[in-house]
């Protein structure tokens, strides 16, 4: 069965990343992404008690709740416990991975090379993130790797922003990982939740702009 994560990331094509120096300004901040529409939000492990903003958070109608920065199997374990529907990592754990497949969970691990990328894949990723594209190669190094690797889905991550948001969709990415450009943690700390709301507003509506990923870049996400 295709995850639940997989199908809303390919009708929405963003994930939400929600990091906070506080686990209430972190949930606040998660809710205030989803009222501007983004469904996939991931609480990455760097948010103080982030267990129990997933808890929070996975009782919320219309989110799909994802972990981030998921290092180890315990984290992995205690995140779908939590409710987690996607788990994401800056690099790719087996022993991740293998839980996500119990699971029946997204698993989009970090990757920057070829190689990398495949071996990702390999492990039963099923989107890669290619990260961190987006201070480090951009949509060019996304359609120079779309050579060799025509089907793979790719997620862009670290560095994305408003302005390369599209350039990476049409380059040929399921989807884009938001981090500061959407829930910044300085407006968080803020509790400038409004803005937050409104920035998520700002990117779905541009991420409706884009072209579809290639029909079978699609046929690989859909398995």
């Amino acid at each position: 069965m295709t995850p639940t994560a997989l199908t809303t990331l390919e009708r929405q094509r963003l994930i939400a990343v929600i990091r906070a120096a506080a686990p209430e300004n972190a949930l606040e901040a998660a809710r205030a992404v989803a009222r501007g529409g983004i469904e996939l939000l991931e609480v990455t492990y760097t948010v103080p008690d982030a267990l129990s903003v997933m808890r929070a958070l996975a009782r919320q109608p219309g989110v799909v709740l994802g972990a981030g920065t998921v290092l180890t199997r315990e984290q992995a374990r205690a995140a779908c416990e939590a409710g987690a529907r996607f788990i994401v990592a800056p690099n790719l754990s087996l022993e991740v991975a293998a839980v996500a497949r119990e699971a029946g969970v997204m698993y989009c691990p970090g990757a920057y090379t070829t190689g990398e990328i495949l071996a990702a894949r390999a492990a039963g990723a099923h989107v890669i993130k290619v990260y961190p594209v987006g201070v480090a190669g951009g949509p060019d190094y996304i359609r120079v790797i779309r050579d060799p690797l025509p089907d793979l889905p790719l997620l862009a991550a670290g560095g994305t922003n408003l302005d390369n948001l599209v350039p990476f969709l049409e380059a040929g990415c399921v989807g884009v990982g938001l981090g500061g450009a959407l829930a910044d943690p300085a407006l968080a700390a803020a509790r400038d939740f409004g803005t937050i709301e409104k920035r998520a507003q700002v990117f779905l509506e541009r991420a409706t702009r884009a072209a579809a990923p290639p029909p079978q870049v699609l046929a690989h996400l859909r398995v």
